[in-house]
């Protein structure tokens, strides 16, 4: 590595705890609901109501720490690294704005309206916003990664992209739309969706996307690990400041 990364393993590490949070509340969801999902069987109080309300927001700020990071320091590297960090935070920038400014006030349109129509081009956003999401950890190191971290992040893209965009996609459609009371006064329509990952082809997206979320993992432990190391053998390698004062005593007299 031509300059030394100070910013860059801190970074890792916030990523890396950002993947393990998201392995945390879907596994945690996936087994607590039994492999299906109800939404109608969902509360304040269900263990992913909890999961997702606690540990996503924080997820969000890790990533959102993380991309800065990366991408302050890549701005002094230059070369792909810079264009593709940038790239990265192009990418979250544009996938908090389809969440908060398309995906939230669709969804509110559609459910006090009752359009199911409003509601499925609500989710259909969100699901092509994750694309967005899935693809920053691949841009966010490729520059800097080894060749066969390279080899972890490509597949991990692929399988993290195909497998988590369709397990989003397929249940929009049979989405329906009940009516339910709002704080015992004002009435408003609830997406329902049911569905069972534990059949095809939900298991086989689910495998592809928990498969790609673990080579990711993969990838991100090693480059931290390579960085860190070289960090801590850059540091170790710089003269003191005794030693320099003495060196130019020498060299000046």
């Amino acid at each position: 590595m031509g300059m030394e990364l100070k910013l860059t393993p801190m970074a890792l590490l916030f990523m890396i705890i950002c993947m393990l949070l998201g392995f945390t509340i879907a596994i945690g969801s996936l087994i607590s609901m039994g492999g299906e999902l109800r939404t109608e069987a969902l509360s304040s109080l269900s263990i992913p109501t909890i999961l997702v309300s606690i540990l996503d927001p924080l997820a969000i700020v890790l990533e959102f720490a993380a991309v800065i990071m990366i991408f302050v320091e890549a701005r002094k590297m230059g070369g792909v690294h810079r264009k593709l960090t940038s790239l990265s935070l192009c990418f979250l920038i544009a996938w908090l704005v389809l969440n908060f400014g398309v995906f939230i006030p669709i969804s509110l349109m559609g459910l006090t309206s009752g359009s199911l129509s409003l509601v499925r081009i609500a989710l259909a956003v969100k699901s092509s916003a994750a694309i967005l999401q899935y693809i920053i950890p691949l841009t966010l190191i490729y520059g800097l990664a080894s060749v066969r971290e390279k080899k972890l992040l490509l597949p991990a893209a692929a399988l993290t992209t195909t497998g988590n965009f369709l397990l989003i996609l397929l249940p929009i459609w049979s989405v329906r739309l009940t009516l339910t009371r709002l704080a015992g006064m004002m009435l408003i329509y609830r997406p329902v969706i049911e569905v069972n990952y534990l059949s095809q082809p939900y298991l086989t997206l689910l495998l592809m996307g928990y498969t790609g979320g673990i080579l990711y993992m993969t990838a991100y432990i090693s480059a931290y690990f390579r960085l860190r190391r070289s960090l801590i053998s850059h540091q170790k390698g710089r003269p003191t400041w005794k030693v320099e004062y003495f060196s130019m005593l020498l060299e000046y007299g």
